[in-house]
């Protein structure tokens, strides 16, 4: 994913929520990987538990953490999900825009840390 588009409407050098979205529903490779990522931002006691221990905004919620997380490690040893599984990936990995919009800017200045002083300047607009 391209993490540092720059949109001509408004110069966000960003990935946003709304592309997020779309990539969302309409790539279920992206899908997969939101899964992953989400995954990875739980804690290590959440990742292990498959629960939602800390209010941290990260990772999955409590909701969504026993078949998020059991289902992120089937992906992640590259298992075939069964249909019931890909119909929870399809309504979980959605419901994650801002996370994964929060992510991928990290990433994009982190690769990229001119672009720190860009995200400064839409502070106010942080979680994309």
């Amino acid at each position: 994913m391209n993490t540092t588009t720059t949109t001509t409407a408004n110069l966000y050098p960003f990935v946003t929520k709304a592309m997020l979205k779309s990539r969302l529903e309409s790539e279920p490779a992206f899908r997969h990987q939101a899964m992953l990522i989400l995954f990875a931002l739980q804690t290590a006691h959440e990742q292990a538990t498959d629960t939602t221990l800390n209010k941290n905004r990260q990772g999955f919620m409590s909701s969504h953490a026993v078949h998020g997380g059991r289902i992120a490690r089937l992906i992640g040893a590259g298992e075939t999900l069964s249909p019931e599984d890909e119909a929870r990936v399809d309504s979980i990995a959605p419901r994650y825009t801002r996370q994964l919009a929060v992510y991928f800017r990290a990433q994009a200045i982190a690769e990229n840390p001119a672009l720190k002083a860009v995200a400064a300047l839409f502070s106010a607009d942080k979680d994309a």
